[in-house]
């Protein structure tokens, strides 16, 4: 009968590496604060249109998805 330990799971989560856990801190933090961020924006957007808006809209998109999805 083989030992226990040939078949222990490895816990380890599935990156290639590991974020320190201040940067996984502040990215919850950014991450909060990404909707009220955007729908500020978009009230900005609307009552005083120009195209500076539509590109900070944009990065705050992109900032959010990665968020939600944990690309970053």
């Amino acid at each position: 009968m083989m030992p226990r330990r040939y078949f222990k799971r490895n816990r380890r989560p599935p990156f290639k590496f590991q974020v320190p856990e201040w940067l996984r801190a502040a990215r919850d933090v950014v991450s909060q604060f990404t909707i009220p961020l955007i729908v500020f924006q978009i009230i900005r957007t609307i009552l005083f249109p120009s195209g500076i808006d539509f590109m900070i809209i944009l990065i705050l998109a992109i900032l959010h998805f990665c968020f939600s999805y944990e690309v970053l």
